[in-house]
């Protein structure tokens, strides 16, 4: 699959991409997921906890609050407001967190970046608007 979009009426809108799963772990509005997958498919929706997420690792941004082992709407491809560490500048490449588990930051080596700031963020740990692509990604930082 790939991001489609269309000229709207506030300018280009992608086309949004979203599952319902259960999720193992509590999350807030804005997480950064990472789906697990097994043998027989879908295994787990877990908080994202690690900045060295490499091209086979899927991920996706919390729609909405969803407490632990229950189903939430997780967005896997398009616009999204998601929880930033970083004030990150408009442009900037985004990946998972070193330092605070379900939020992106500045894409780091090795790295998938999933994301792509389209506004500063306010602050650090902020909510900010994002292009995301949480299957296939943007690119990899290799060095």
């Amino acid at each position: 699959m790939s991001l489609s979009f269309t000229q709207g009426p506030a300018g280009l809108e992608f086309k949004t991409e979203s599952v319902t799963v259960t999720c193992t772990d509590a999350l807030s509005k804005g997480n950064l997921v990472e789906f697990t997958l097994a043998s027989a498919g879908y295994a787990a929706c877990t908080k994202s906890t690690s900045a060295v997420n490499g091209t086979g690792v899927m991920m996706g941004i919390a729609l909405e609050d969803v407490t632990a082992g229950s189903q939430g709407r997780i967005g896997v491809r398009g616009e999204f407001t998601a929880t930033v560490d970083t004030e990150a500048t408009a442009g900037a490449a985004l990946g998972a967190s070193a330092d605070h588990a379900g939020n992106l930051d500045a894409a780091a080596t090795g790295s998938k970046i999933v994301g792509v700031a389209l506004e500063a963020s306010a602050s650090d740990t902020s909510q900010t608007k994002i292009l995301f692509d949480g299957i296939t990604g943007f690119a990899t930082i290799t060095a």
